[in-house]
């Protein structure tokens, strides 16, 4: 019954705002995701491989949705902030984005978005293409200037990092290496450190170590402040998602 009626919610959206269909080419990408909202951010389409990365059992699971159900906090505001811009006109492309998948991953994706449009040349809606910034053979200027820097964060994100290094790093003052950063990537560079801190707290609670002893070697000297950071990036405490991953 959820199944048929995602089925209708999908068709619904494309027949009474009148646009085309995707075509079925978008679920043979191997590399890319491909997605489709409506204008409150509802996913009206996306492609296979999405539905895959997050593990859902039918690709029709996500319709209805919007971004907030799969990332959290300042990344779905950044994200709808991007899909207003481009429904009042403005493409966007091949933008930089680091994503919090609320599993604890990090995902560097290039996107970029036009707005989807219907028969009569009306904006319905957004529609956009995300693919592995690893993977992507694109020569951004906001990847050559940030990545050294943001290299060096993975690196070395146990220990004490120093915004002025990086700003260095990338040639710029920290006022302006702080600026471009989080405009870049919708948080600050202290935020991205503490992502990558709990990055690696979610693999090592998922390898059987302690709360305190993924806290320790994540890079966190006091558990209490731990847990606070956790709950804040992940939306549940480090218990929970103890138990959470028990039932799995």
């Amino acid at each position: 019954m959820i199944r048929a009626a995602c089925l209708d919610d999908a068709t619904h959206f494309y027949e009474t705002q009148r646009v085309n269909r995707p075509s079925e080419l978008v679920n043979t990408f191997t590399d890319s995701f491909y997605f489709a909202k409506d204008l409150l951010g509802r996913f009206v389409y996306a492609n296979q491989l999405l539905f895959d990365y997050f593990d859902l059992a039918d690709p029709e699971e996500a319709i209805g949705k919007t971004d907030a159900d799969f990332f959290r906090g300042e990344i779905t505001e950044q994200i709808r902030c991007d899909d207003l811009s481009v429904m009042s006109g403005r493409p966007m492309v091949n933008k930089l984005e680091l994503i919090e998948d609320g599993r604890g991953e990090v995902l560097w994706l290039v996107t970029s978005k036009i707005a989807l449009k219907n028969r009569d040349g009306q904006i319905v809606g957004v529609e956009g293409i995300s693919r592995s910034a690893r993977h992507a053979e694109l020569n951004m200027k906001s990847y050559n200037v940030f990545y050294e820097c943001v290299n060096y964060m993975q690196k070395n994100f146990r220990q004490t990092i120093y915004v002025d290094k990086l700003a260095g790093m990338a040639c710029m003052s920290v006022s302006t290496f702080e600026r471009k950063f989080k405009k870049q990537f919708g948080y600050s560079p202290k935020q991205h450190i503490k992502r990558l801190r709990i990055q690696e707290a979610c693999h090592l609670l998922r390898a059987g170590l302690t709360i305190q002893q993924a806290a320790m070697e994540s890079g966190f000297c006091d558990q209490s402040y731990f847990t606070r950071e956790f709950r804040a990036i992940m939306g549940k405490t480090p218990k929970k998602f103890q138990r959470d991953i028990a039932l799995t």
